[in-house]
């Protein structure tokens, strides 16, 4: 599942596009940036789903040996660890993950890319976690899940052809690609052995509070954005308006927002959150300018009795 500071990196693009096309519609934006907490979800999907693929590239292969007229050793008594292994099998066998995928009409895309998944089935061969695993004598699922761990970790997620092909079908998707793997690693280490065919797998949303804070946020943002720019330039006199980066102040304007307008959520938390969102998506000296000038609105604003938080 997404937490809620990949959600306020995505209410932040969506206000960054507001801004650069002048669009006005709400409602049309909100569906926008709903798409996009969707294709998260998606690539995680679809990142799943490519061990699927990989494991029925290598199941496929070793067939096509044992019918090939002139047969090795290794043709007639192959190793089939690797297509046996457990993990491996209850994501090829999960009903949610293949209805999931059917219904995001993901099932299309390592059809038709099977290049591709021979490259990670070749590349996963030739790793020392292939060979040691496959000479190993344990039999264990524990050693099977760690296995499919440190393959995807050290092998897949970084691999810079996905991430070229994942940008090439969907643009989003080379932004979204850290907590995608974040996900995919979050389910592979919470998968047990006696795991059913039908075991849910985590939601897009945490809880209906995450679902609905994304909504919110950039309707308060984008609402009150000349009260929450006029705040930040009383604070900024010292700073030229129009050389501070534009997503620093959409930053502040949406830590703002928070303190306002979300009495749920704590001070610290909203601070916290933005600093670490400028370090990512801005320059580097943003997070201290930024935690600088929210420090001195919060605490006048504290002092006026205009923040109330529960």
């Amino acid at each position: 599942m997404i937490n809620r500071r990949n959600i306020r990196a995505k209410v932040m693009q969506q206000l960054y596009s507001l801004d650069k096309t002048g669009e006005k519609d709400l409602q049309k934006a909100a569906k926008d940036l709903e798409k996009n907490l969707q294709n998260i979800y998606k690539l995680y999907l679809l990142l799943l789903d490519l061990w699927v693929a990989i494991r029925d590239a290598e199941a496929d292969l070793l067939e096509r040996r044992r019918r090939k007229f002139f047969k090795s050793e290794e043709d007639i008594n192959p190793n089939y660890k690797f297509v046996n292994n457990r993990v491996l099998k209850q994501l090829a066998d999960n009903e949610v993950l293949r209805s999931l995928v059917e219904k995001y009409k993901l099932d299309r895309i390592w059809n038709y890319e099977k290049e591709l998944v021979h490259y990670f089935l070749e590349k996963i061969k030739q790793s020392d976690y292939y060979k040691r695993y496959m000479a190993s004598d344990e039999d264990s699922f524990d050693e099977d899940k760690k296995f499919i761990m440190d393959v995807y970790k050290n092998i897949i997620a970084p691999d810079k052809k996905l991430h070229t092909f994942l940008e090439d079908w969907e643009i989003n998707w080379a932004d979204d690609m850290a907590v995608a793997n974040t996900m995919v690693m979050k389910t592979l280490s919470d998968m047990q052995e006696k795991d059913s065919k039908y075991k849910k797998l985590p939601d897009l949303y945490k809880n209906e509070g995450d679902e609905k804070f994304g909504r919110n946020l950039l309707f308060k943002t984008f609402q009150n954005k000349d009260k929450l720019s006029e705040m930040i330039k009383d604070k900024t006199i010292n700073w030229d308006w129009e050389r501070i980066s534009h997503v620093d102040k959409l930053l502040m304007m949406m830590a703002l927002a928070e303190f306002l307008y979300f009495p749920e959520i704590p001070e610290t938390a909203t601070m916290n959150e933005y600093v670490e969102l400028a370090k990512e998506y801005s320059t580097p000296k943003s997070n201290s300018f930024i935690n600088g000038i929210l420090d001195k609105i919060y605490k006048e604003l504290k002092q006026k009795n205009q923040i109330n938080k529960i």
